[in-house]
């Protein structure tokens, strides 16, 4: 029995990873409907379907080398990576990626924070934010070690709310108040811990969003994330 290359690609279409040989030989009956594995064999030689080694002997509707890039890309695009490092595919392959897109100048070598060695930064939305993003984690990181809290942000919250207060007392937007401090989408994460932390210290009230799971994901993360499924729209001072 001939097995379409189409119906084939419909479904790796259909799922969101790769499928197993193991998986497609249940999945179109092969010896229960008449399909033998070199029927199927012959379908998945189909045009955009793509061989994967992880899992092994799979196959998806994307080309492994593509994706592998682009999660490269992501993930030197919020912060600075010394080491990249992709569950789903191995160490060579992944090193390969770096290369490529090292050499196609989407990803840019910065100085490290110490030693000589260099960190990636993806060119392309990443830019010097993603850069600083390293060098604050890791100067904090070391701090901490030091037993030193890196304080800063939570006092220019507090210093800025009465500033934009549209009346006394009266909360102000998260993205309002990241904006008037000048902070970018990578320092959000920075953001809501100093903003979680006010918080704990009763310094501040924080509005809850009545229904945070109905909004994009863009408009999402203008708020303060809770941690806790919670995702918080305003901030407000409390009476000292």
């Amino acid at each position: 029995m001939h097995v379409d290359s189409k119906e084939v690609l419909a479904k790796l279409q259909s799922e969101p990873a790769p499928v197993t040989w193991a998986k497609l030989k249940k999945a179109f009956g092969v010896k229960k409907t008449g399909v033998t594995e070199a029927d199927l064999r012959a379908a998945l030689a189909g045009d955009g379907i793509f061989p994967w080694s992880k899992p092994k002997n799979s196959y998806w509707h994307v080309d492994p080398a593509a994706w592998l890039e682009a999660e490269i890309l992501k993930l030197c695009g919020s912060k600075a990576q010394a080491k990249v490092t992709v569950k789903a595919a191995g160490k060579k392959e992944t090193d390969d990626a770096v290369a490529r897109l090292v050499a196609a100048k989407k990803i840019v070598p910065y100085p490290a924070v110490e030693g000589k060695k260099k960190v990636l930064v993806a060119a392309l939305g990443g830019g010097h934010d993603a850069y600083w993003a390293y060098v604050r984690e890791t100067i904090a990181e070391k701090l901490k070690k030091a037993g030193i809290s890196e304080v800063g942000l939570e006092e220019k919250i507090w210093e800025v709310l009465p500033k934009l207060e549209p009346e006394k007392d009266v909360p102000v937007s998260t993205a309002r108040v990241r904006r008037s401090l000048g902070l970018t989408d990578v320092d959000k994460k920075r953001f809501d811990e100093a903003a979680l932390r006010l918080r704990e210290q009763r310094k501040i009230y924080l509005s809850q969003h009545d229904h945070p799971l109905g909004l994009s994901a863009e408009d999402r993360d203008l708020l303060i994330d809770g941690k806790d499924g919670r995702y918080y729209v305003a901030i407000a001072r409390r009476e000292q």
